[in-house]
């Protein structure tokens, strides 16, 4: 697939969601993570474990793209900045795999409510301010056109930041 930059995106290849893939990996995490039934475990742990089964869909994606650009060899982009308010990660993770339906509805059948969920995780409250909603914008727009880029955070250990 060809983006607005001319390079080929690895990643620009659909793959089905596998929903019973991933309610077996649900329930496969809890138990291995936590040594629980999904029954016991407990709404972070929970959260934990569905975010697990989504990292684990994303990271062949995430690989095929990296190899796509070691074989092209494209200009990078390095965004530096002090903050990013990139929000929570679930929620738009599904919406930008087209996966948020299938999802609910998995956790439906596994009595889990998807709004429950996404509750449980933490805002990752790396800047408070106009700096931080700029770099997450930019970072999504580049991600949107398809633009090579990495952004790179500081580790401020006597601020708002934790080190």
């Amino acid at each position: 697939m060809k983006n607005t930059t001319g390079l080929a995106v690895a990643s620009g290849k659909k793959t089905k969601f596998d929903k019973e893939l991933f309610k077996r990996s649900v329930l496969y995490n809890v138990k291995t993570l936590y040594r629980k039934t999904l029954e016991e475990a407990s709404p972070q742990q929970i959260f934990q474990a569905v975010s697990y089964a989504i990292k684990d869909q994303i990271v062949e994606n995430w690989m095929n793209t990296q190899k796509a650009y070691e074989k092209q060899d494209p200009k990078m982009v390095y965004y530096m900045s002090m903050e990013f308010l990139m929000g929570r990660a679930l929620g738009n993770n599904l919406i930008n795999m087209q996966a948020y339906k299938p999802v609910k509805e998995a956790l439906d059948e596994l009595g889990l409510n998807l709004n429950a969920v996404e509750d449980q995780e933490p805002d990752a409250a790396l800047g408070n301010g106009g700096l931080g909603r700029l770099a997450a914008c930019f970072m999504d727009s580049l991600a949107t056109l398809g633009y090579p880029a990495y952004g790179c955070g500081i580790r401020y250990r006597y601020g708002m930041f934790k080190p």
